[in-house]
């Protein structure tokens, strides 16, 4: 059978019946066996068959052919040339032996004489062992070696942190001094600042804010760098579909750290919910329509993280006149949601300004206006879902029209407290319950009615020395004012204007409590629809 086949060549002269032909197969077919080589042939002008010339020719050896490239195995004997320390046929060790290994500089495990190993030795390892940029971030473990410093802080910051990647944590120095700051954090041409939520929490203790921007029907988030929000923020549009959006929102921070956000879709009347896939909000937002019935929903809406990590939300149903609650099947609130009607009395209207909290029991409690009353009410849920019959009560019906702008919050005794306006004589109240259902003795306090309208927008958040702080409006100055309760029931409490520049500021508050115990507040100024900060520089903003 045919091993190995050499080009055809054309045209080949022919004299006397003799021919020259330089045939190369190549070196595979050559392994030691016998080979033959067959020559066919045909006229030059002929397309037919080949002719072929018989009979087949041995190859037989030639002085040159003799010469091997390589060999499967020769003897030392057979060699020539061999170098003299290979003259045993064994190795090159010239007849002498090993008969001691030291360990060196920064090894242990010698002097070794016979069979044994070398290790590095505790403590072995210097900068002369190191070669240069050998080791670097990614050969360091960050919670035990402080990373290379780098970065800077801002003209009137301070460092307050050096982060384990070598990045600092900025703030302001007027914060550090005492000093309340003020920072507009997101002025846009467009107008922005609605309905601000602020959040403190996260991988980095640092401020989040979401808020609309009015002028695109969009929702938005910014990301504060500093824990007094002085440098520059991470902004970012979290929603901007061709609906109008977010004129209602709230923003908590889940169980794994990142930010999630409740607000309605005004056209399609809709309640939807953005889960943050990072601490800034700046990666594209995991987005669920969490309640899409025939009526107007989500027009008021608070969402609070459940000891189980999981996210509830109460909102208002502006057709049916009623309170609902929805409860989130995982921390992103992509799956099924959990909807309870929880207040919807015959002929009334109820539900709108509501707030939601979360206690130590897991329970979640809700402060809302009744709007045909013109009463604060307060519903406990009988359990995390708020699918069984809830604990409702009118908390405040006096004659005055009071519990809008509600804002609750959960004490270390699992009391709840709630700030409200009395739309009535314009001012700040609050109401704290004596047992968590609220159904014992309640203590109402008028917390400030300094001015001709004052209380409005409120947000209350429990300070780091267990008593509560609200943020609210002083309207008649224009300017965004806090008020520290000296006790849980605000009986005792030091009302103050925080912020009152040339604008028209302090609408649209939310206070959340900074990593440092300090208060931090969202608000709107209204003069230049802008989203401003205010960083308390102590615990009642004084």
């Amino acid at each position: 059978m045919p091993i190995a086949c050499a080009p055809d060549f054309a045209e080949v002269p022919v004299e006397d019946g003799l021919f020259t032909l330089a045939l190369d197969f190549g070196a595979a077919p050559f392994v030691g066996q016998q080979r033959f080589v067959e020559l066919r042939v045909r006229p030059g002008a002929s397309a037919g068959g080949y002719t072929i010339l018989a009979p087949r020719q041995l190859v037989r050896a030639t002085p040159e052919a003799l010469r091997a490239s390589a060999a499967a195995a020769a003897p030392w004997s057979g060699l020539t040339g061999v170098p003299p320390g290979f003259a045993d046929g064994i190795d090159n060790n010239s007849g002498g032996t090993v008969t001691s290994i030291a360990a060196g500089t920064g090894l242990s495990g010698g002097t070794i004489t016979g069979s044994g190993s070398l290790s590095i030795a505790n403590g072995g390892v210097g900068s002369a062992q190191l070669a240069p940029g050998a080791v670097g971030l990614t050969q360091i473990d960050t919670t035990q070696v402080q990373a290379r410093i780098g970065g800077s802080c801002g003209i009137g910051e301070y460092v307050r942190t050096i982060n384990p990647d070598g990045s600092m944590l900025c703030d302001s120095l007027l914060a550090y001094l005492g000093i309340n700051v003020h920072t507009p954090v997101d002025d846009p041409v467009n107008l922005v600042g609605r309905s601000s939520s602020i959040a403190v929490k996260g991988i980095d203790g640092l401020p989040v804010i979401a808020y609309q921007d009015q002028s695109d029907s969009a929702l938005k988030v910014a990301k504060c760098s500093s824990p007094a929000c002085t440098g520059v923020a991470t902004i970012t549009t979290v929603d901007d579909p061709d609906n109008f959006v977010a004129f209602a929102l709230a923003i908590a921070i889940g169980a794994d750290q990142l930010p999630v956000i409740s607000y309605n879709d005004g056209t399609a009347h809709t309640l939807k919910v953005a889960k943050c896939v990072d601490p800034a909000c700046a990666g594209a937002a995991i987005i669920t329509t969490v309640d899409d019935p025939p009526n107007n929903v989500g027009q008021g809406n608070d969402i609070a993280i459940g000891t189980d990590g999981l996210p509830v939300i109460s909102y208002y149903d502006a057709t049916a006149g009623a309170l609902k609650v929805a409860k989130c099947s995982n921390p992103a609130c992509t799956g099924a949601a959990t909807i309870t009607t929880l207040d919807d009395p015959i002929n009334g209207v109820v539900g709108d300004f509501n707030a939601i909290a979360v206690g130590s029991d897991n329970l979640p409690v809700i402060s809302y206006y009744d709007g045909g009353a013109g009463d604060l009410k307060f519903a406990k849920c009988a359990n995390a879902a708020c699918t069984s019959t809830a604990n409702i009560r009118t908390v405040d019906n006096s004659s005055n029209t009071v519990g809008l702008f509600s804002s609750i919050a959960v004490d270390g005794d699992n009391l709840p407290i709630i700030s409200y306006y009395d739309i009535t004589i314009r001012a700040l109240k609050t109401v704290r319950c004596a047992t968590p259902l609220c159904d014992g003795q309640r203590n109402i306090v008028t917390v400030d009615h300094s001015t001709a309208d004052v209380g409005d927008y409120t947000s209350i958040a429990i300070g780091s020395d267990g008593f509560p702080v609200i943020s609210y409006r002083n309207g008649s100055a224009g300017a965004l004012s806090v008020a520290k309760c000296g006790n849980p029931t605000c009986s005792i409490r030091t009302p103050v204007i925080v912020d009152d520049p040339p604008n028209s500021v302090g609408v649209d508050t939310s206070i959340a409590i900074g990593a440092d115990g300090l208060p931090v507040i969202s608000h709107r100024d209204t003069t230049n629809e802008a989203l401003r900060v205010t960083k308390c520089g102590n615990l009642g903003c004084q």
